[in-house]
């Protein structure tokens, strides 16, 4: 008889718990989706060529903020938009990594203030043939080795324009570039993007040929790259996804 009312006190315990666990993850749940509703409106907020621009690096990006697993978990698809791949320069977490973007921008291109930063730009629109008339870069000129950044090759101007977007938006978030020059900048690589490339599935896949061609990562962080561009291609809160590479004008 007690072993019984024992079991049923259990059972009612167990059954309270399994309520209170239902209504954490309702709350769960509910507060999930208005974060993504807010995340929804931020989008709203942000103009396209800022979106586009931005998203032309994303593979990089993602690397810097490092929450790529937490927010495009392996175990599955949380829908979340992380705001970063979206906007920059005044990203509202921007703080947290404003050092890291310092060290890497030296450490990768040895770029430490603003002309050091054009200069390196310069060189890029050079490669690809991109006109500097009227902007920033007009009349800056730096040293890039064509030897490694051999434009004939396949990919590598895919490459260079993922490259020259990463710069750009890491030296805004550092205060290196303003955000009119930075879009400047940007605006020039997604006309040149749109005309060599027609979607997001082949500018990848030719970014991944062009980083084979210039090996700018080690074995190990080419294939972080990989996965990073796997998820960029199928997660729905991914740029690639969400914008478009066209927007209603197909004209360069």
């Amino acid at each position: 008889m007690f072993k019984f009312l024992r079991e049923l006190l259990n059972a009612a315990k167990e059954g309270v718990h399994e309520a209170k666990d239902e209504l954490t993850f309702k709350a769960e749940e509910e507060k999930r989706e208005e974060s993504l509703a807010i995340e929804n409106n931020i989008l709203l907020d942000i103009p396209y060529e800022e979106q586009f621009g931005n998203a032309l690096g994303a593979a990089f990006r993602v690397i810097v903020f490092g929450d790529w697993f937490t927010v495009f978990g392996s175990t599955g698809d949380d829908g979340n938009y992380p705001i970063h791949l979206y906007q920059f320069g005044n990203y509202p977490k921007i703080d947290q990594y404003r050092s890291d973007f310092i060290k890497l921008l030296k450490r990768d291109f040895g770029i430490t203030d603003t002309d050091s930063c054009l200069e390196m730009l310069s060189s890029y629109f050079s490669l690809l043939g991109i006109e500097k008339t009227g902007t920033a870069l007009e009349g800056k000129n730096g040293k890039i080795d064509t030897a490694v950044w051999d434009i004939s090759k396949v990919g590598v101007n895919a490459l260079i324009v993922a490259v020259a977007s990463h710069i750009t938006t890491s030296a805004t978030d550092v205060g290196y570039l303003s955000k009119p020059v930075a879009l400047d900048v940007l605006r020039k690589l997604s006309v040149y993007a749109k005309k060599h490339f027609s979607d997001w599935l082949l500018f990848s896949d030719h970014f991944m040929e062009g980083e084979d061609q210039v090996g700018l990562n080690s074995k190990i962080w080419k294939s972080y790259l990989k996965r990073y561009i796997g998820y960029l291609k199928e997660k729905k809160g991914s740029p690639w996804n969400n914008v478009a590479w066209w927007n209603g004008n197909h004209s360069v």
